[in-house]
């Protein structure tokens, strides 16, 4: 019995040997391979070539490190198969040329994608997932280098960057158009210490040299003043996380955007308020006084951070039922928590006017790039060109922008504002008759909160005030 066991255990004995011996052979194979790479980026380093994980490096360091990581880590991936040849020796055996740099990567990637399927039958699930992923990963580090160097072979002579002094800036310029001079380059834009109400002009096709401007493009556009803040700490953050519905990159980015309107540290003042609104803000109007009052929760005629965050947190994101009370208590002009009919009225007069205005706005524009694209040159005659024309009696005509209308227009369009506006005027009676009707009340009774929300259902207009101005900031 001990002697017909001996064969067995002799046999198993040396399997287990084979296995152990194999693995260690392939441990070894891969951790001279991961040698030889640490060596060659060292060696590549000492040349000057730089190192992939060393700041950011230029195209030429960009596509060398990706060279040599799709060569070698392909090379690991496939020296199992039957590609293998192929992908890290070239083509010797079967007669084709001998693939470097690019094409040695790319055709070691096609070789991956081209394993036949008997080979990852032998693969488990677990193994087939690393692969993919390794893949993946080699296909996206490709896609980084081709656009990183198709960035940079954009070159914007004698522009330097004003934080890291490179010349000339390569990729995306950034210039200020506040100021006078200063350019950044693309990465050092994120992270530039400037003036936060100074705006930046995006410039990827370079300028000629020459041709670039050297004055300020135009006034800030933000009407804050630049002052010194600390950040929010992390209590004050989850506070808002809490209390509003924002996350915390959007809380950090609206903090910034607040302290680019913002005079002082305070907050944001009605003078500040008014300049937000752009042309609306130069006329006194119910909604706008209303929409202030909104921000400005505890009445100190300032809107404080945590205030304008709450604010923009209802207008942005808020539910229908936190829009539905704010906009009742827009209502309630006496702070009495009913509304009334009169109170009714002056809102949708106040709603009519933002409209009529922002109308106003929009035929303007509308007229005015008209009138610039408009050639009225076309079929006069050729008196027409001197400077003395001929006196002719030809009437009185209306001249807008120092052109003459558009032949069949005989009136301006101010005529129209007063018809729109006595029309308005039926359609507010008419929508105060039609809420009260819909209510079942008579006209000196007063609609409380839950019948204005009953109501509201119905008629979405009485809610349309506090959506007319969108968000403000």
């Amino acid at each position: 019995m001990t002697e017909s066991s001996s064969p067995s255990l002799s046999l198993s004995s040396w399997k287990t040997f084979a296995i152990g011996f194999g693995t260690g052979l392939v441990t070894t194979a891969v951790g001279l391979v991961a040698v030889r790479q640490l060596l060659q980026i060292l060696e590549g380093k000492d040349k000057g070539e730089g190192c992939l994980f060393l700041g950011i490096p230029s195209s030429t360091r960009l596509e060398n490190a990706r060279r040599h990581l799709l060569s070698s880590s392909n090379e690991v991936r496939l020296r199992d198969t039957p590609l293998a040849s192929v992908a890290t020796e070239g083509s010797i055996e079967s007669g084709l040329p001998t693939q470097t740099g690019d094409q040695h990567a790319l055709l070691a990637v096609q070789a991956s994608d081209q394993r036949p399927a008997a080979l990852d039958e032998g693969l488990t699930s677990q193994a087939r997932e690393v692969r993919q992923d390794h893949q993946s990963l080699l296909h996206l580090l490709f896609q980084i280098a081709e656009d990183q160097a198709q960035r940079e072979g954009f070159v914007h002579r004698n522009i330097t960057c004003n934080v890291c002094r490179t010349s000339p800036v390569c990729g995306v310029r950034y210039m200020c158009a506040n100021c006078i001079d200063f350019d950044v380059c693309e990465r050092c834009e994120p992270v530039v210490q400037h003036d936060k109400t100074h705006v930046f002009v995006q410039i990827r096709r370079p300028i000629p040299p020459l041709a670039s401007p050297r004055s300020a493009l135009f006034k800030p556009l933000y009407p804050g003043k630049a002052h010194p803040h600390s950040k929010l700490t992390w209590d004050e953050i989850n506070k808002l996380k809490l209390s509003t519905h924002f996350d915390q990159a959007e809380i950090e980015g609206l903090y910034e955007q607040f302290h680019t309107l913002s005079t002082s540290s305070e907050g944001l003042t009605r003078s500040v308020y008014d300049q937000c609104l752009g042309p609306l803000g130069l006329e006194k109007n119910l909604v706008v006084d209303t929409l202030f009052k909104f921000y400005d929760a505890n009445g100190d005629g300032i809107i404080d951070f945590f205030e304008f965050i709450k604010g923009l947190s209802i207008r942005v994101k808020g539910t229908w039922e936190e829009k539905v009370l704010h906009a009742f208590e827009g209502y309630d002009l006496e702070k009495v928590k009913s509304i009334s009919r009169d109170n009714l009225r002056q809102m949708f007069k106040a709603y009519f006017q933002i409209t009529i205005a922002l109308v106003k706005d929009v035929v303007r524009a509308c007229e005015e790039e008209m009138m610039a694209n408009f050639d009225d040159t076309q079929g006069r005659p050729v008196s027409s060109y001197f400077s003395a024309p001929i006196p002719v009696e030809t009437g009185t005509q209306v001249v807008q922008n120092g052109k003459v209308p558009i032949p069949g227009n005989t009136g301006t369009r101010e005529d129209m504002w007063p018809v729109m506006e006595s029309m308005s005027q039926d359609a507010i009676e008419e929508m105060v008759d039609n809420v009260f009707k819909i209510a079942k009340l008579k006209s000196d009774q007063r609609i409380s909160f839950e019948q204005f929300k009953e109501i509201a259902v119905i008629d979405s207009s009485l809610t349309a005030w506090f959506e007319a101005l969108g968000t403000v900031f």
